[in-house]
């Protein structure tokens, strides 16, 4: 699988941002930090080049295609497509999808608060518990973005906390590609 370039680490934990070429990815995105990684490939963060102010970070999924036979690669292309289709303030923002070398890279909006099963387990380490308000909040913006995807006749087929990422404590489904596995699309009416 093809691994990006990582900036080293600087003394004091960050990042250094290099500006080598090897650190840009389809010529516009820059290369900041690795946020995970897991059976599905690694996940970065990107600062994109060409992106309007204030919306320049992005995320980048590199998914290995060198096991994929080219049936899986056109679904894959197909289902990339698909996402593309899919805009609701509830769901994660899908910006592009490329080929870079062996890897199937998608583009997707950034969450800076992380996954919902962070946030909970940081409130319960710490002993706080969110408000009932916040609750109903966060429940009915899931039950918007869950009804989005039915009414095109998408299932999520992972629908959990891990899944979930927070955005201006605005929440946001997302981790829909995984090989193809994540979610389908339904055939019956």
């Amino acid at each position: 699988m093809l691994k990006f370039r990582e900036a080293p680490k600087c003394e004091s934990g960050s990042i250094a941002i290099s500006t080598s070429p090897r650190t840009l990815i389809a010529r516009r995105y820059v290369l900041q930090q690795k946020l995970g990684s897991g059976s599905f490939g690694t996940v970065y963060l990107v600062s994109d080049k060409k992106a309007r102010q204030g919306e320049e970070l992005k995320v980048l999924k590199e998914i290995s295609i060198e096991g994929l036979n080219p049936n899986e690669t056109v679904q894959a292309n197909l289902e990339a497509q698909l996402l593309s289709k899919l805009d609701h303030p509830a769901i994660v923002k899908f910006y592009a999808s490329f080929v870079e070398q062996d890897s199937f890279c998608i583009i997707t909006e950034y969450c800076e608060g992380g996954d919902l099963d962070y946030k909970i387990q940081e409130y319960k380490e710490a002993g706080k518990t969110f408000t009932e308000n916040q609750i109903i909040e966060w429940f009915i913006q899931l039950l918007l973005g869950v009804d989005y995807m039915h009414e095109r006749r998408i299932l999520h087929r992972d629908l959990k906390s891990k899944n979930i990422f927070l955005k201006n404590n605005l929440l946001k489904i997302g981790k829909f590609f995984l090989n193809g596995t994540v979610y389908s699309r339904c055939i019956s009416s």
